[in-house]
Formats: structure tokens, sequence, C-alpha cells
């Protein structure tokens, strides 16, 4: 078999990163919007702010490890844009997968502990 020889080879190897991350991230992304969408939309302020937060110390802790050598990402597989030596794809991963925790941390919060549904009523 040859290297980067896989049942997806009509993607270019620099594409490898990005095509796994989207994968098996948007399905569980559109999934938790179809089931939980009033939920979700109820808490958007949470849903920007701990995955900024969150992603960008994740990032930021993977700069640190990059320049020390702890790891290095295969040159070959990632797009190449790199700011901070981190490439955009695990930039990418460490937001997305924040928000996939919020998300599912809200869903599954008691209904006692989340925000009140706004009724017509409660507004006047």
């Amino acid at each position: 078999m040859e290297p980067y020889e896989t049942a997806y080879s009509f993607l270019s190897p620099e594409y490898h990163y990005l095509f796994h991350m989207l994968a098996w991230m948007l399905p569980a992304l559109l999934l938790q919007w179809a089931v939980g969408w009033k939920i979700l939309l109820r808490h958007w302020n949470i849903i920007l702010a701990v995955p900024a937060i969150v992603g960008t110390y994740l990032i930021f802790t993977d700069m640190v490890a990059v320049a020390q050598g702890v790891w290095f990402f295969d040159e070959r597989q990632i797009l190449g844009w790199s700011p901070g030596g981190v490439p955009i794809e695990e930039w990418g991963f460490f937001y997305l997968t924040s928000l996939l925790v919020v998300q599912c941390y809200l869903l599954l919060l008691p209904q006692k502990h989340r925000k009140p549904l706004k009724t017509k009523a409660a507004a006047n």
C-alpha cells in the first residue's frame, strides 16, 4: 500500500486532517442543533464565550508545546497555514471541540438549571 493510500484517496494528503476533523464533528454538531436548537439558542452567549475562551487557551498551550518540540504536525497532511506555529486545522479542532462540549453540557443540563423559555406572557 502506498503511503497515504486510503479509502479517501480522492483527497490530496494536505486535506487529511481537515477531512477527519469535519467528518466526525459536523454530524455531531448538526445532531445537537437538530435535537436541541431551542435550548441552544437561549444560551447563545455561553455557546460563543466558552469555546472562544477555552479554544484560545488550548491553542496557546499548543503553541508552547510545538515550540518546545513536544510534538509536531506532519506537513504533508495539513493545509500549510500555521499561525503561531499551530496549523489552522488545529485551531478549528480546539474551537469545534469546545463548542461540542459546551453544547452537550447545555443539552444535558437539568431543566431547572437552564434559562427559562421566554413566553409572550412573560414579555408583557
